[in-house]
């Protein structure tokens, strides 16, 4: 977690836990949200990717999770601050009669796109952080709870910095009644909210989410509180972009409540379906619905409960060892296993000694084109090749010189081109053997011998079929390429289609 410098934090955070407790007690609670998203800035920002899908993802987890009421919970995309505000002040006569019988109350408002230090940014339009803070503040909610996940964010909260901590332990205060206002940061002062297209969101609300969906839950009771979500998204955001061109991201967190108890932002028990992700400490457990990474969660020291929508899953396994993969079917109302999880064949083929994940060769190389009198024409292979799960993806450039005599026509002919191909693993072990489809574009030269200047040049786009086998030597790798398909020239003032094909002996390198 990222305590950071923030206000009174030892009280703060198991003081809100009691407001948004789940766990019965004398009186009920009613709980509020408006969660916002908008991916439209100042007119001279870019355009946000994420920050309105954002918003729906955290939106579908407080329905799905969070015990509020339909018309309790708002969702606005692609407005200005002033439906903010309306829809902040249209919960508060419910607010208020909730109160008055006696009934705890909870407003959380949720905010992810661009802002500035003038403040939130909608539409061209602004919201200062002072507006918003007062905004929240004046609920006649017992607990009040504003998330920002924007830039510049850390003006909310005024937390300049913030470092690590092995855990949190906080001494409990004595009075049970429990009130007060809490501000959560993305960022802390000067920094950028960052997004991510592998994550298909930003890094902290993808946390986030995935955090009151159960990877939060530290102590295992099917709840997640605050002081949990809070933690997990925190450590996971600063992890993520630890690496990133930006920089790290620094969650923080500006608390004023009193009070006692435990909290629960999220039951797992109001889950559609449940994942069971068995202990696999130094992994990381990957789940996609389609092309879209639902969920990216560090391999747990013991048994985790996933509260996700039903359907098909994909589910990764990466860690040191290599890549695993599998299917699974989650059914409404069931929980089911994490499935059985097979390695790729490139995985099986490297145990058996096969190459690493990435390799870069160069080699000699004998280019054929299918014109009259033409030889195979010697030359230079360059080309990197990676895996990208059970396939392997390949770049390929060749040089190609050579003179052609055709009947009394004499010349000099050169290529140059290259080639992206896909490719799949046909056996597995120390020698490997790989086939795939390429295209590609080339240019050709063509110099008459008695003209001495160029009497064709063109371009030349290829589609054909590749065989690639390697095998180990020392330290390095040899390898057979070989390709086979057509190019689309020009050819006596027409355009026509001629057989070619290739074949480069290499040596390679792994990484």
């Amino acid at each position: 977690m990222t305590p950071g410098v923030a206000r009174k934090p030892r009280p703060a955070i198991l003081a809100l836990a009691a407001a948004l407790a789940l766990l019965p007690a004398a009186a009920s609670a009613e709980r509020f949200a408006v969660v916002v998203g908008n991916d439209h800035g100042d007119p001279a920002r870019p355009r946000l990717w994420f920050a309105e899908k954002d918003a729906e993802r955290m939106y579908r987890a407080l329905r799905e999770l969070g015990d509020l009421d339909a018309d309790g919970l708002v969702l606005l995309q692609g407005k200005r601050p002033g439906a903010l505000e309306a829809a902040v002040r249209s919960l508060e006569p419910r607010i208020r009669a909730a109160a008055a019988k006696g009934e705890r109350t909870l407003l959380l408002v949720y905010y992810s796109g661009h802002a500035s230090a003038g403040g939130l940014e909608m539409e061209g339009e602004r919201l200062p952080f002072d507006t918003l803070r007062a905004l929240v503040a004046a609920s006649g909610a017992e607990a009040r709870i504003a998330i920002v996940d924007a830039c510049e964010a850390g003006l909310l909260t005024q937390v300049k910095g913030a470092t690590a901590a092995p855990g949190l332990a906080f001494p409990l205060p004595g009075d049970d009644a429990v009130s007060g206002t809490a501000f959560i940061a993305s960022t802390a002062v000067g920094e950028q909210a960052q997004e991510s297209a592998a994550l298909g969101g930003s890094f902290f609300t993808h946390h986030l989410e995935v955090a009151l969906r159960g990877a939060g839950d530290a102590d295992g009771d099917g709840r997640v509180t605050l002081n949990e979500a809070f933690g997990y998204t925190a450590a996971r955001t600063k992890v993520g972009t630890a690496s990133t061109a930006v920089g790290t991201q620094h969650p923080t967190y500006d608390f004023k409540m009193s009070g006692r108890g435990d909290v629960v932002l999220t039951d797992l028990r109001r889950a559609e379906a449940r994942l069971l992700v068995p202990p696999d400490p130094g992994s990381t457990i990957i789940l996609s619905r389609g092309r879209t990474m639902f969920a990216e969660v560090p391999g747990p020291a013991s048994e985790l409960a996933l509260a996700l929508p039903a359907g098909p899953y994909r589910v990764e396994r990466r860690s040191s060892a290599g890549r695993a993969t599998g299917e699974v079917t989650l059914v409404a109302g069931r929980t089911t296993g994490l499935p059985k999880l097979e390695p790729t064949r490139y995985e099986l083929a490297r145990s058996k000694g096969g190459p690493e994940p990435g390799l870069t060769y160069a080699g000699a190389a004998a280019t054929w084109i299918g014109l009259p009198g033409f030889r195979a024409a010697p030359g230079l292979r360059l080309a990197l090749r990676h895996e990208l799960g059970p396939f392997a993806l390949r770049g390929r450039f060749d040089y190609a010189a050579t003179s052609v005599r055709d009947r009394w026509l004499r010349y000099d002919f050169t290529y140059a081109g290259g080639a992206l191909g896909g490719f799949y693993p046909l056996n597995v072990g120390r020698v490997l053997v790989e086939g795939g489809l390429e295209a590609g574009f080339g240019y050709a030269t063509q110099r008459l011998r008695d003209l001495g200047r160029p009497s064709f040049a063109a371009g030349m786009p290829y589609a054909g079929a590749a065989l690639f086998t390697t095998a180990p030597l020392w330290r390095f790798r040899a390898g057979l390429d070989l390709s086979a398909g057509a190019h689309l020239m020009k050819l006596d003032g027409g355009r026509t289609v001629k057989p070619g094909a290739s074949a480069a002996l290499l040596l390679l390198y792994g990484f």
